[in-house]
């Protein structure tokens, strides 16, 4: 039997890597495979690595367990030398380019090579992403509660949504998770806004709530308000009975540029966004007293 060459071992000889990235397998998929291999063979070889006297599978799990089922007694495989670094990264390269893995899975997969002495940016550059968002997005979902991680594998959970909920020490993830349940927080801004309020609830209290209002600061409240209530009654009047016509003459004959709207609408997302940090911070701060 030569190294590197694909060669037809004994399904008795192989066992798979305790540290393989996936733990679900599919049932129905498995069982489909399965069938498959029944009919055509095993079309791909596994990859495997010789360990004490055994060959341990790198890449090809599922064709092992599919072949198992079926009472296969032999498989094709490709053997290579690989010590315990590089079988990790096969695995989670194999894994991940074959889409196999759930986003909690990658999250641990991840962490093992980063307490391998991985950085991330070599970890990113090595699976062909550009930024390493990625990674980070995907680890931190291990601070999450093993409720919730289950959530999110099962879909429960979006991916955005346990990435928020992640951020928050695990005491607090639960008064989330309700509050999305209720549909409290049923956009993205909302969720955020509520999860940054809770991070940096005692500062938040001061900008918002708790410190007393100056005079100057008074007449800025009531100046925005009245303006926010002069927007609102504009926008209702443009559409109110039939002015279309009236509004594409009106916009014919001035001087307005989509420039300046473009600089309208910014500002107003600004305010958006302010508006809707205000209210995470309002509704954490009645959690807090509850």
């Amino acid at each position: 039997m030569k190294h590197n060459n694909i060669t037809e071992l004994a399904i008795s000889m192989i066992f798979p890597n305790p540290d393989q990235p996936r733990k679900d397998f599919d049932p129905e998929k498995l069982e489909e495979l399965a069938m498959s291999i029944k009919e055509y063979g095993v079309l791909e070889p596994i990859v495997v690595t010789p360990r004490d006297g055994r060959y341990m599978i790198i890449a090809g799990e599922r064709r092992y367990r599919a072949s198992l089922s079926i009472n296969a007694t032999s498989i094709p495989a490709r053997v290579i030398e690989a010590d315990d670094a590089l079988v990790e990264e096969l695995s989670l390269l194999e894994n991940i380019q074959r889409q196999d893995l759930n986003i909690i899975e990658e999250g641990k997969a991840y962490q093992r090579l980063l307490d391998r002495g991985w950085s991330v940016e070599d970890l990113a550059k090595k699976l062909g992403y550009k930024k390493t968002g990625p990674i980070y997005d995907r680890v931190s979902l291990l601070n999450l509660t093993p409720e919730y991680q289950e959530m999110t594998v099962r879909g429960t959970l979006t991916p955005s949504q346990a990435y928020e909920i992640s951020r928050l020490t695990q005491d607090k993830q639960g008064i989330v998770f309700t509050k999305i349940q209720k549909g409290e927080l049923n956009t993205y801004n909302k969720l955020y806004a509520f999860v940054t309020a809770m991070i940096n609830l005692e500062s938040q209290e001061n900008i918002f709530a708790l410190a007393p209002l100056s005079e100057t600061e008074r007449e800025s409240i009531a100046t925005f308000n009245s303006l926010m209530t002069s927007i609102e009654r504009f926008i209702k009047r443009i559409y109110q009975y039939d002015k279309a016509a009236h509004l594409q003459k009106a916009v014919f004959h001035s001087d307005l540029k989509p420039e300046k709207l473009d600089c309208i609408i910014h500002s107003l997302q600004k305010i958006r966004r302010t508006v809707l940090t205000g209210e995470g911070v309002k509704k954490a701060l009645k959690e807090k007293a509850a």
